[in-house]
């Protein structure tokens, strides 16, 4: 009993000590790592987690090895049984591994003690199940068997107990059992002899080991050198950030009476004086003569310090500004008053800092906030706060001011054919202008793109405001000389007075946009005020707008056909197709109110897709001689589809291609030149004619007749109408008709009503015509009737 209580009494007191410490070394533990040891322990788990790509890859490399070896020599399905278990099992372990982890309310990831148990478990039933085989295997094989064997298990041996050796309780039970599991397999071989083999096996599994050991130990050594230095980290950046909020550029000190004292060699750096100057006088007089005299800030914030230090009141961060060597600086000012052994006032002792490029800074931002940087006007920000001040005044006043909306009227094509730099120039030139006409109380603001607003708060009397915008106009129209160019803009302008109009601001600038959007309307350069047919006409446009959508999900829409007669022929070749809207109010509806809201809202793609297709479904059961002609807006005719919905709407109603001709106006050829030749060639190439629709009315350029292949040109009905009553109307005629004959193409005459235009325009040699003198549009099911009547109706001149 004595001995056994000596050898307790030398393990308790020499060494426990050294095993613990051992132990402390490569293991985390709360005892040693306080609430870092569970981070500690999720670490061990992600850095053997992380090398599980190869562990799975070098598993089944061995497993494949060995199978493919004593495949036929032991029971194959017990084989394959092991291979599977061993293989999977890595995967079912990665996946279970992660289930250890967990996520602490301060975001770390953590483990449980008992998460490092199960793990040990773990990896000790692997290490097992690998040695299944080699044991049992093993004193059977032949020379090339044990040497697989022997090479696979000391690889394993070696390979996993480093992968482990973050977890070092894992590493030395892995070892300890492969080690175990080969010299049982070498026991029971012919190898049993061989004592050498099986020392040397004890001294690699025993080396392994501590090599392990020595790794545990450096892996834990660097966590807990990571985690100190993150937490060394942490509070140099809390000293550092409670440094940068008390610093200062200077200190100074003043005795009961406000005189300064102490006075630094900073301080008088600060006010370009020396130290011995500023020694017994008063900090206020100081700071009172170096005011800057235009600043109403400065002296506010004078007379709070002054107030402050007068009631021994302490203060922060009092920004005042001050003039040092003949240069506005802005300071901060913070201090606290000192007091003697009993308590009574002793002067004051602060900090003050030079804040002039902070302040600089500061205030640059603000003007950027309320300014806008290309034009230096006001920017919608500051206008908005501006007119916000409608809301200010109290109930029953009544606000006095004018809203204007201007708007450039050509700036667009400017921009994109000049450049952005010469739109931007421009805009410049533009503000200047402007600005040269207000007049004190107007806020002139330009609120992005081409559009500039004017808030007049004072001269708001209709006939001021009327004088100004022609003033404005006549000005703005003035060219202008950008850089090697010459400009000519014009603009529209939409007025909103108040209280007329609205006493809010959003109601004076809903009514100056509608104000405006009326004078673009009226022809653009010019201006327009408010008045209630407008809010009227924007809310019939807008229920317009609405009922367009019911009619064009319910179909409620008509195609009339008007008759193209040929002068040569004396017979009927076609029908022009135009839609009809059946109104369930308001009956039959012209294209004329209908088709701009359409055009403007996007409706017209699918209105026009599907007046084309039953344009093409009626003519189908025409003569075969006669064609259909459909119309094509600007929006549809630039879609990406037109092609595909033209296809469509030949191949579903059977219609030869040869028999449509779509009109289209060029105002859909100016803007996308290379889209727009292609898309005309896809449509001739498939025997479709393409008609030039109004022509005479827009650019009517000879460049667009060159490059884009048409068959017909349509004249405007326009010129038609007074053909028989204005010289210049039947030049122009004249010129298109010989234009288009010496392109080869054909011609159309719209809008005849009487004979006379129709034999004036036979003797100068247009093809076609069609008009009221021919027929009115008619139903599709009136068609078929009007043909077998025509000859009788159409009599020659």
């Amino acid at each position: 009993m004595s001995l056994l209580h000596l050898l307790r009494e030398n393990w308790s007191v020499r060494w426990r000590p050294r095993w613990e410490a051992a132990r402390n070394a490569v293991t985390a533990h709360e005892s040693i790592d306080g609430p870092q040891a569970a981070h500690f322990r999720a670490m061990q788990i992600t850095a053997v987690r992380r090398l599980f790509p190869l562990v799975i890859l070098g598993n089944v490399v061995n497993t494949v090895a060995i199978a493919a070896t004593f495949w036929g020599h032991i029971g194959t399905l017990w084989l394959a049984l092991w291979s599977a278990v061993v293989v999977l099992g890595l995967g079912v372990a990665q996946v279970w591994w992660g289930t250890f982890l967990r996520r602490s309310a301060q975001g770390r990831v953590t483990a449980s003690p008992r998460a490092m148990r199960t793990l040990t478990v773990q990896v000790a039933m692997y290490a097992a199940i690998w040695m299944v085989v080699p044991v049992t295997v093993f004193p059977s094989a032949d020379h090339s068997g044990e040497m697989l064997l022997g090479t696979v298990t000391v690889g394993m041996l070696c390979a996993g107990g480093f992968i482990l050796s973050a977890h070092v309780r894992a590493a030395c039970a892995y070892v300890a059992i492969m080690a175990l599991g080969s010299m049982l397999a070498l026991v029971m071989s012919h190898y049993a002899t061989q004592v050498a083999l099986l020392s040397l096996l004890v001294v690699y599994a025993g080396t392994i080991m501590a090599m392990v050991v020595a790794s545990a130990r450096v892996y834990m050594s660097r966590l807990r050198a990571e985690a100190e230095t993150e937490r060394q980290t942490q509070l140099i950046d809390l000293l550092l950030r409670d440094f940068e909020e008390h610093a200062s550029d200077w200190l100074w000190e003043t005795g009961v009476h406000g005189q300064l004292r102490h006075v630094s060699a900073r301080q008088a750096q600060a006010l370009a004086l020396r130290p011995g100057s500023l020694a017994q006088v008063s900090f206020l007089d100081l700071l009172e003569a170096r005011l800057p005299a235009d600043l109403p800030e400065a002296l506010e914030a004078h007379a709070r310090l002054k107030g402050c230090m007068t009631q021994w009141q302490a203060f922060r961060d009092l920004e005042m500004p001050v003039m040092v060597g003949g240069e506005q600086r802005w300071w901060s000012l913070t201090a606290k008053p000192l007091v003697d052994e009993r308590g009574a006032p002793a002067g004051w002792r602060g900090v003050g800092s030079d804040i002039t490029e902070a302040r600089r800074a500061r205030d640059e931002l603000a003007r950027l906030a309320n300014v806008d940087a290309l034009t230096g006007l006001a920017n919608r920000y500051r206008f908005g706060r501006e007119l916000s001040r409608l809301n200010e005044l109290g109930e029953g006043q009544a606000p006095n001011c004018a809203l204007l909306f201007l708007d450039l009227d050509n700036f667009k094509n400017i921009n994109d054919s000049l450049g952005h730099a010469v739109g931007d120039q421009l805009l410049r030139c533009v503000g200047d202008r402007l600005r040269g006409m207000v007049r004190d109380g107007t806020v002139l603001a330009r609120l992005g793109g081409d559009e500039f607003a004017l808030l007049l708060w004072t001269h708001t009397d209709p006939l001021a405001v009327d004088t100004l915008c022609r003033h404005m106009l006549e000005a703005l129209g003035e060219p202008y000389q950008l850089q090697d160019v010459r400009v000519e803009v014009r603009a529209s302008i939409g007025i909103a007075l108040a209280p007329r109009d609205g006493s809010d601001p959003e109601s004076l600038l809903k009514c100056a946009d509608l104000a405006l959007y009326a004078a673009k309307a009226g022809g653009r350069n010019t201006y327009r005020f408010f008045d209630t047919a407008m809010a009227e006409n924007a809310r019939a446009r807008v229920r317009l707008q609405h009922e367009l959508g019911v009619a064009l999900a319910k179909e409620q829409f008509a195609v009339h056909y008007q008759p193209q007669y040929h002068l040569l022929t004396r017979e009927v070749i076609g029908f022009e197709a135009l839609v009809r809207w059946q109104h369930s109010e308001r009956g039959l509806i012209g294209p004329g109110e209908f088709i701009p809201v359409a055009e403007e809202t996007g409706q017209i793609v699918p209105l026009g897709t599907w007046v084309l297709r039953q344009a093409c479904r009626d003519a189908v059961h025409w003569p075969a001689h006669l064609r259909v002609s459909v119309n094509l807006s600007a929006v549809q005719f630039r879609s990406s589809s037109v092609v595909d919905v033209v296809d469509m709407a030949l191949a579903d109603s059977g219609l030869p291609p040869d028999r449509l001709e779509l009109e289209v106006t060029e105002s859909a050829l100016i803007e996308d030149h290379e889209g727009a030749q292609a898309t005309l060639m896809a449509l001739r190439s498939r025997g479709i004619r393409v008609a030039l629709d109004d022509f005479g009315t827009g650019y009517s350029s000879l460049a667009y007749l060159r490059r884009f292949p048409m068959d017909k040109l349509k004249i405007d009905g326009m010129f038609v109408r007074s053909l028989d009553s204005d010289q210049d109307a039947q030049a122009v005629v004249t010129a298109i008709i010989r234009l288009a004959k010496a392109l080869r193409l054909d011609t159309t005459a719209e809008g005849v009503e009487t004979k006379e235009q129709m034999v004036m325009l036979r003797a100068l040699g247009c093809d076609d015509v069609q008009g009221f003198l021919i027929s009115r549009p008619m139903p599709a099911g009136q068609v078929m009737p009007y043909l077998a009547r025509s000859a009788d109706v159409l009599t020659p001149a």
